[in-house]
């Protein structure tokens, strides 16, 4: 005999086998009990969640009379066999010709049960021509005709093949249900599997059924029925959970360097790029409600190393749900590309530039020219200080970049002049000097109120002063000796007058020796 896959040795036969579909499995059978049979029913959901089996049951149970008398006819419909309960599969015979041929079928009367059913499986892929010709059929049905059409994506159906029938959903199977199942096969086919092997099994499934057995028949096979997590882990192509939390805490740290060398390593031994972009998801998302203090129900098999908690939790909230908000967008990205490894090394390089205040809003629409291009914003040193009254305060170390990036983004466009000055710091005084006479002319009157913006930014009481350098054009500007034709030239390359008037919006047209 040959091999049967366990989905189909172990698909349900009747309602009470089906698992996780409650709400649909009461709907079906009110109506049968209630005598008021559909002609046209829509099961639509997930893949692998038992929309085909359940039409085939339903098929049974509206027969259950002549079937009573012949038990073979069940067996003929379970096994696709029968005259009276057709499937056809819309993927792949999605034209108007195969539809009128279902609909010429559809005027004869059923040979051996009283209703005669038609389950169109994947029926979004019919094309618009056919959808159109089986309108009419769907409003007017012979007597004790049903079509049953299942599908995955409802919302490709038109509206007005969904307003002729009734709608039936089809949730994801509940994860509770998924260890039982495999449990009770594992039983009956004699595989020895370890709890957390169950577990990762039933998250890589997301509520399929089918998708369920295929993966345990999958490891049964490969691993000779004794199935353990680490080898589960490993012919499912997942990152191992020390990786995830290494590679999670150097993102964190802003360490592009060594998270793609970790990255490269993943690749190169063989895990699946997509399954590991959503590890980091899953891991991240664990990192979010653990600085929330909540509980996280999500059934997957990542975990936090208790040797790490407290690095991770050094992190904002901001922080990590930042990089939580990217990665969705790098999975997304990865998911659609023909070149994952590329458009992963892309993303992480990004997640990294987070701790250096990078935006990443905007980053993600930039190409990787305009990426080269963007300025990493270091950040400015603090410390702590203590009070004479014991309490703690947070201060901002001083240095002559840090003074300059604190009038860079004035509104006020004469104190901008500060960012191109020397900064000179001694112990009680704070040095600005200026390299010419027109900056010193326009910020001189503004002393005290640059004084007093450094001390209150750094938390200080300095002096601070406003210094001339040694002029940079000529030695004697003002004297009889000065050779304008000489210096004209020099005055126009000056970076002092470049910047003056780039800071007040202006161009230089000419410049003139002033007439004594």
């Amino acid at each position: 005999m040959s091999h049967i896959v366990l989905a189909r040795k172990y698909r349900p036969k009747s309602f009470e086998e089906v698992i996780g579909q409650d709400n649909s499995v009461l709907i079906l059978q009110s109506f049968i009990s209630n005598n008021s049979i559909p002609h046209s029913l829509i099961f639509c959901g997930g893949r692998g969640v038992g929309k085909t089996s359940m039409a085939r049951i339903f098929a049974k149970a509206i027969n259950s009379d002549e079937i009573s008398k012949n038990p073979l006819l069940a067996e003929d419909i379970d096994n696709g066999k029968s005259l009276d309960v057709i499937e056809i599969d819309a993927a792949s015979n999605n034209g108007v010709d195969q539809i009128r041929e279902l609909i010429e079928s559809s005027q004869y009367s059923s040979l051996s049960c009283k209703y005669k059913v038609f389950i169109i499986d994947e029926v979004h892929m019919l094309s618009k021509a056919a959808f159109n010709a089986l309108l009419k059929t769907l409003e007017e049905p012979k007597p004790n005709v049903i079509f049953i059409l299942a599908t995955t994506e409802v919302e490709k159906i038109p509206i007005t093949i969904k307003s002729r029938s009734q709608l039936i959903n089809f949730t994801n199977i509940d994860n509770n249900f998924l260890k039982e199942l495999i449990q009770s096969i594992s039983k009956e086919e004699k595989i020895s599997i370890d709890e957390e092997s169950i577990d990762l099994i039933c998250s890589e499934a997301n509520g399929s059924a089918r998708d369920c057995l295929s993966i345990l028949e999958l490891l049964a096979s490969s691993l000779n029925k004794k199935i353990n997590y680490l080898d589960s882990s490993e012919k499912l192509g997942l990152t191992p959970n020390k990786i995830i939390n290494e590679i999670a805490h150097k993102i964190l740290l802003s360490d592009a360097s060594s998270t793609i060398k970790v990255f490269n390593d993943i690749y190169n031994n063989g895990y699946n790029i997509k399954k590991f972009i959503q590890s980091l998801l899953f891991f991240y998302e664990k990192l979010i409600y653990l600085k929330l203090g909540l509980e996280n129900d999500s059934e997957n098999n990542i975990a936090i190393s208790e040797n790490k908690k407290d690095d991770f939790n050094s992190f904002s909230l901001a922080e990590l749900e930042t990089i939580f908000d990217n990665l969705i967008e790098i999975y997304n990205k990865v998911s659609k590309s023909d070149y994952e490894k590329m458009v992963a090394e892309s993303g992480l390089i990004k997640l990294c530039l987070i701790s250096n205040y990078i935006n990443l809003v905007n980053l993600n629409n930039l190409g990787e020219e305009d990426l080269l291009k963007k300025k990493v914003k270091s950040p400015i040193k603090r410390e702590k200080i203590t009070s004479k009254e014991g309490e703690e305060h947070e201060i901002k170390t001083i240095s002559s970049e840090s003074v300059k990036d604190l009038f860079k983004h004035e509104k006020d466009s004469s104190l901008k002049l500060i960012k191109d000055a020397d900064i000179r710091l001694d112990n009680g005084l704070i040095s600005i000097e200026l390299d010419s006479d027109v900056k010193y002319q326009v910020l001189k009157d503004k002393n005290k109120e640059i004084g007093e913006k450094i001390n209150k930014e750094f938390s200080m009481n300095k002096r601070v002063e406003l210094v001339m350098k040694e002029k940079e054009i000529c030695d004697n500007n003002d004297g009889d000796n000065f050779n304008f034709s000489k210096n004209k030239d020099k005055l126009f390359e000056s970076n002092s007058i470049k910047n003056l008037f780039e800071t007040f919006d202006c161009r230089i047209i000419d410049i003139e020796k002033e007439n004594k």
